[in-house]
């Protein structure tokens, strides 16, 4: 039986954070230690096993209804907290799969073996996305108080994020009203930079293909048919290099007509965050320069236009050693990531055709797409945009400054169907090295999220 419920005061938070620090940082680092890459079938029963691991943990701080729904190896976590009648209902977005951690020879302590150093958690996941929801499921525990939490809370963590998120996407489309609430919280996204915190306006989208190029039946001897014989490589360099200019423009056609470009207040608000290129070039991008098309400030670049990125090319011989091989096929993974106006579906005709244009006769070239979404462009407008300044008000003494997103969380535009506000936040920093080596959580900006979603939870039950 539920004890009666009382009105919860920020001062709870804290006292829960001083005696339960030790615990809750060993229960984070247990979900740490789990490899649950979804982008490897290796690694389904891992994901199996965080899944396991999120929705016993979720029963273990007091919500009520807890199921694995939709998938075997990557199944969605739905949990509910007790119902408090007449209250809003919040509901919590995050994922529980992390990408693949290569290079492991520049992790300096293993990647799933978290580790503190100068007060940072160090392990994959750790703030992409496992350390941020964890930090919202101990905000919903410290705001339980005597039983009941200050508004309806539910959970839905999903395994496939980083991998295009397909099984929580048809989840949603058989059953939409998973997704009713009064706010959607995702908290997967960084701070503008230490001590700002940043409320996000707009997500790029992606589009995310393999291309293929077969130039040979069979591998060729190099001295022998040199010369004369089509290297799928050089092929596939070819393509790839006439779908962007040395500047960074991207060449297909159609894609830039598409782009809606911010309007210039914005702009202008971009402008006034502090912004030190160097010093991001140096510490954040670890670059002797900044690329692309220059014509732009580099805050716009990356928030408010697309690009076009190679991430591995395959094919021929790699391994140490020497043999002269003619390769006969050869591969590249490429993804466009995409700004409000553009469209994921249209953007792969436009790129296979550009491909198609670009491939000679000789070759056999395919596009095969992996995953897409469209971009997300917010409207922060709605009540709960103001509860969630207001927390972060009183936990960071700054006002969160609206700012976009240069990466994409493929589910969003489906979270926000039955046209609950979506709030994309976060406490992760800059340099926290997500998707790369070393990535990181600082111990402080845990605290500081549990503190601010627990007050949000708070403010939103006033």
């Amino acid at each position: 039986m539920l004890r009666r419920y009382v009105h919860i005061t920020p001062m709870t938070i804290d006292k829960f954070i001083n005696e339960r620090s030790a615990d809750v940082l060993e229960e984070l680092c247990a979900f740490l230690r789990i490899p649950s890459i979804s982008t490897s079938p290796d690694h389904n029963d891992d994901c199996r096993a965080a899944a396991r691991w999120v929705a016993d943990h979720l029963k273990s701080v007091g919500c009520e209804r807890v199921e694995l729904l939709a998938n075997d190896t990557h199944p969605v976590v739905w949990a509910e907290g007790p119902t408090v009648p007449g209250k809003p209902t919040i509901l919590v977005y995050g994922h529980y799969d992390v990408q693949p951690p290569d290079p492991l020879e520049l992790w300096d302590s293993p990647p799933f073996e978290p580790t503190v150093r100068d007060g940072n958690l160090f392990a994959r996941g750790a703030t992409d996305d496992k350390g941020q929801v964890f930090a919202i499921v101990k905000a919903f525990e410290a705001v339980m108080g005597t039983g009941r939490p200050p508004v309806n809370v539910r959970f839905l963590v999903e395994g496939q994020e980083e991998s295009g998120g397909e099984v929580l996407t048809e989840l949603l489309q058989r059953d939409p009203e998973r997704v009713a609430a009064d706010a959607v919280l995702v908290a997967d996204m960084p701070y503008y930079a230490p001590g700002w915190p940043a409320i996000y306006t707009a997500l790029r989208g992606m589009c995310y293909c393999d291309i293929t190029v077969r130039t040979l039946e069979g591998d060729l001897h190099s001295g022998l048919y040199g010369g004369v014989a089509p290297n799928a490589h050089e092929t596939l360099v070819g393509i790839l290099a006439g779908l962007k200019s040395s500047n960074g423009r991207i060449r297909i056609p159609g894609l830039y007509d598409m782009v809606q470009r911010p309007p210039k207040v914005e702009r202008d608000a971009w402008k006034r965050l502090p912004f030190n290129e160097r010093r991001y070039m140096k510490t954040e991008v670890g670059a002797k320069a900044l690329t692309g098309l220059t014509q732009y400030p580099p805050l716009e670049r990356t928030w408010a236009l697309p690009t076009l990125e190679i991430h591995g090319i395959s094919g021929g011989f790699t391994a140490p050693g020497a043999k002269t091989v003619i390769p006969a096929v050869a591969g590249a993974k490429v993804s466009l990531r995409l700004v409000p106006n553009q469209k994921a579906k249209k953007v792969e005709t436009l790129l296979r055709r550009r491909v198609k244009e670009l491939a000679p006769s000789y070759a056999h070239v395919s596009v095969d797409f992996i995953h897409g979404a469209d971009p997300v462009l917010a409207d922060v407008t709605a009540p709960p945009f103001d509860r969630i300044r207001q927390a972060f008000r009183e936990v960071e003494g700054r006002e969160a400054v609206p700012i976009r997103s240069g990466g994409s969380i493929p589910i969003v535009p489906a979270l926000g169907v039955k046209k609950a506000p979506v709030i994309l936040t976060g406490i992760g920093l800059p340099d926290d090295r997500l998707h790369a080596p070393n990535e990181k959580i600082s111990l402080e900006q845990f605290w500081k999220g549990v503190r601010v979603f627990g007050r949000f939870f708070q403010l939103m039950g006033e």
